[in-house]
């Protein structure tokens, strides 16, 4: 049986690579993405889509996955040179080319051993800031203490 955590990781996976069959294996015939109201693993088609008309040379950094009472949370960061503005809060900006770093931390709920549900906390904002020459995440300084 796979853990929950792993069901997290194969989400990455689909993102890094594609492979559709990903989708059947680690997500529920109903999955629902709150994200966008839809049904169906659709949405996540649409997204890796826009993933990669967006961003050449994607990376994917996993930072944290947790676990507990059927829900998995996974924070990363994805990393690529902006080529395309595909995702609706990006649209009409032009391609600058810079390295573009993205936090996110998903949630999914977990039944009968799939993703069932899933939200994001995305910083739109950072990538925003970003585009117009700002510092990623990883540049600014961090408080310690």
């Amino acid at each position: 049986m796979t853990s929950d955590s792993d069901l997290a990781l194969r989400y990455v996976d689909y993102l890094v690579g594609g492979d559709e069959s990903i989708l059947e294996e680690a997500f529920a015939p109903d999955f629902l993405d709150h994200v966008s109201g839809r049904s169906g693993t659709e949405m996540m088609r649409v997204v890796r889509g826009w993933l990669e008309r967006s961003f050449a040379d994607l990376t994917y950094d996993v930072h944290a996955v947790t676990t507990g009472d059927g829900v998995v949370m996974i924070w990363f960061s994805s990393s690529g040179r902006h080529i395309g503005s595909e995702f609706p809060q990006f649209a009409g900006r032009e391609p600058t080319g810079r390295r573009i770093v993205a936090e996110a931390v998903h949630v999914f709920r977990v039944r009968d051993g799939k993703l069932a549900e899933h939200w994001a906390v995305r910083d739109d904002l950072g990538v925003l800031r970003q585009l117009e020459g700002g510092e990623a995440p990883g540049d600014r300084p961090r408080r310690s203490g």
